[in-house]
């Protein structure tokens, strides 16, 4: 038999977190068809907008519907974008549903309310973010920490003044541009360069590694006024060719100057080691579930901090979005994205989605395309279509609405004149791709 849930009829108003019981409180107990008949409403809502929650948690309490003032009015607006309007029923009586909420990976969200007047669902909203506030159903990823940004994306569509050019860039992109326009793509194991000759975009330098080690990752860095490429190699370790089971790599980060000329190595004791990620002259490497960072001292390169994360990390980005100075560490491990700010304490987590499914490929760009300062995120989804993410006050969300099936975007500055230009491949047979310039650059 279902144990009957005691429902706490409140004395004082239904507030922002909801209102527990109070001395002299009465309590009545809900019948288990009467318990049945709420959760049922509940399980709709939270199938309706592909959250879920923990029954365990799930309590009941009584109260009434509060005044739609100024106070209230992110509740009532959280509760009308959801399709529940509370309006209507204001003043009264109300039951009010409470459980931890969760996204389907299993992480929490935070507390979701489901208010019910007359046996019939009226409101939902939950408190979450970092600002614990109320947040409609339909807003999946706020910010987990403040980010203090001092603008935000203006998104009216990309720009249209730019000039249709050719290239040869691989569809899939590239991994890392310096400062002087050139990228690196990464393809089949080994490094590739481009850069803007002219008008076209064309490969200058491949640098083939040697039999059985191929390249993982690649960056630039800093080095005064000049661009060290930095690539983390790997090879199959030889007594684990010949071998069965588990495949170990050895690895190494080998650092190149202008010319592209090999300067110096770090060998890798653990292995493991996935993406390379650099920002005002520092290193940093991405293994297991940590980021280290290397910095060059009197004795070359060496590991100087070692940070840990709760998830690996397949490709990282650094760019300062907003312009404000602090660069934000955009990650991702194949399911999810992830954006960090750096702090002399460690990583602080910004946001993330929360998926928890393969879902993103290939490296993570950024790029002011429609010009109102701040840079959109693009990353590509399974089928090889640019998802963008722009910066928004109550997390990043994405904006697709002009993105065709297909269709992959990557923005770079190609000429350093400051004015991002992309690289953008559409859907067909050949996945070529077109150079789009700024107009403004001569």
């Amino acid at each position: 038999m279902k144990k009957a849930i005691m429902l706490l009829i409140g004395v004082c108003l239904f507030c922002m977190t909801g209102c527990s019981g109070k001395d002299g409180d009465q309590s009545i107990s809900l019948s288990p068809a009467e318990q049945e008949a709420y959760v049922a409403q509940i399980d709709a809502v939270m199938d309706e907008f592909y959250w879920s929650y923990d029954k365990d948690s799930l309590s009941f309490h009584g109260g009434e519907i509060p005044q739609d003032t100024k106070e209230n009015a992110r509740l009532f607006n959280a509760s009308q974008d959801a399709g529940y309007p509370l309006k209507s029923v204001v003043g009264s009586q109300s039951v009010v549903a409470t459980a931890e909420l969760l996204h389907y990976n299993g992480d929490t969200a935070g507390e979701v309310n489901c208010i019910f007047v007359s046996n019939h669902l009226a409101g939902v909203y939950y408190i979450g973010g970092y600002d614990e506030e109320e947040y409609s159903l339909r807003e999946r990823n706020p910010f987990l920490a403040n980010g203090d940004f001092t603008a935000y994306e203006n998104w009216t569509g990309i720009n249209s003044g730019y000039r249709e050019l050719s290239g040869s860039l691989p569809a899939d992109g590239f991994v890392a541009k310096n400062r002087s326009g050139v990228v690196a793509s990464i393809q089949d194991g080994k490094v590739e360069l481009y850069h803007l000759s002219g008008r076209v975009i064309s490969r200058m330098r491949k640098i083939n590694p040697a039999k059985g080690v191929e390249a993982v990752s690649a960056v630039f860095l800093e080095n005064g006024k000049e661009d060290m490429l930095v690539v983390l190699w790997a090879e199959m370790a030889e007594e684990a060719i010949e071998g069965e089971g588990e495949i170990n790599r050895a690895e190494k980060i080998v650092f190149y100057d202008s010319k592209l000329q090999p300067v110096t190595e770090v060998p890798l004791e653990s292995g493991g080691a996935t993406a390379l990620g650099s920002e005002k002259g520092k290193l940093f490497l991405f293994t297991g579930q940590a980021m280290e960072t290397y910095e060059s001292g009197g004795e070359g390169w060496h590991k100087t901090q070692r940070e840990s994360l709760r998830h690996r990390v397949t490709q990282c980005h650094i760019a300062d979005l907003d312009g404000d100075g602090t660069a934000e560490f955009l990650m991702t491990d194949g399911m999810d994205l992830y954006m960090y700010h750096h702090l002399e304490t460690g990583l602080l987590k910004l946001w993330s989605t929360h998926l928890g499914v393969e879902s993103l490929y290939g490296a993570l760009y950024s790029g002011d395309l429609n010009g109102d300062g701040v840079k959109e995120v693009y990353i590509c989804d399974a089928t090889g279509t640019a998802i963008r993410y722009i910066l928004t006050e109550r997390g990043l969300r994405s904006s697709n609405e002009d993105i065709q099936y297909g269709q992959a975007i990557y923005p770079c500055d190609w000429n350093g004149d400051g004015i991002d230009d992309y690289w953008n491949v559409t859907e067909d047979v050949t996945r070529t791709g077109k150079l789009f310039l700024s107009k403004s650059a001569s």
